[in-house]
């Protein structure tokens, strides 16, 4: 007696469409599949990448050295003063380090580098998170962090060889911006001395 290999047609039809529909399913309605097709959909636009370890920066970093190290960024700069120093420079960005991002914006003294600031898409927050832990491990203590009475409640600190990385803790809420900063130690002795009026300002 001969096995009958062949298959039984509503099982084709089922297979047909799981390989027509899966792939569609998991870009739609996946974290992981939304995180690509965002990021394909950044490329498409022409929305340059920034792969930096913005955990390694520190205040010796110029203007002209992040300008070389990342030439598709096209920032746009403003002298005036701000929390973090005189000069600021943005520029637009389609994804960080693999995330789907929107901008990237420079805070300077003169040409040397005092914070970093990295926006991106507000569902992305916890993948965030997660390449930040993957980066630098667990969040400061809030009760021992260095400067963590500079942030406040409800913001999550590391310390990191020159200043802090900063962003919110937790879930978002709506008034909140999906942001993630780098501050140097520059940058938060600065913001020291500005809250001690018989103390010059830091550079």
């Amino acid at each position: 007696m001969r096995n009958d290999l062949k298959l039984p047609r509503l099982y084709k039809t089922l297979l047909m469409l799981a390989l027509v529909f899966g792939p569609f399913y998991w870009l739609a309605f996946t974290e992981d599949g939304q995180r690509r097709t965002d990021l394909a959909l950044m490329f498409l636009l022409g929305k340059p990448e920034m792969n930096a370890a913005v955990d390694s920066f520190t205040s010796a970093l110029t203007e002209g050295q992040i300008r070389e190290t990342f030439p598709k960024l096209l920032f746009q700069c403003a002298d005036g003063s701000n929390p973090f120093g005189d000069r600021l420079c943005a520029a637009e960005i389609g994804a960080f380090n693999g995330m789907p991002a929107s901008s990237v914006t420079l805070f300077l003294v003169g040409d040397g580098l005092r914070a970093v600031k990295v926006s991106y898409r507000r569902i992305y927050h916890p993948l965030m998170r997660d390449w930040v832990e993957g980066r630098v491990g667990r969040a400061d203590d809030p009760q021992t962090a260095p400067g963590s009475d500079e942030t406040g409640d409800g913001v999550a600190t590391w310390t990191v060889p020159d200043g802090l990385l900063i962003m919110r803790d937790g879930e978002l809420a709506r008034e909140d911006d999906p942001a993630l900063f780098w501050l140097s130690g520059a940058a938060l002795a600065r913001q020291a001395a500005a809250r001690a009026p018989d103390q010059a300002p830091l550079n």
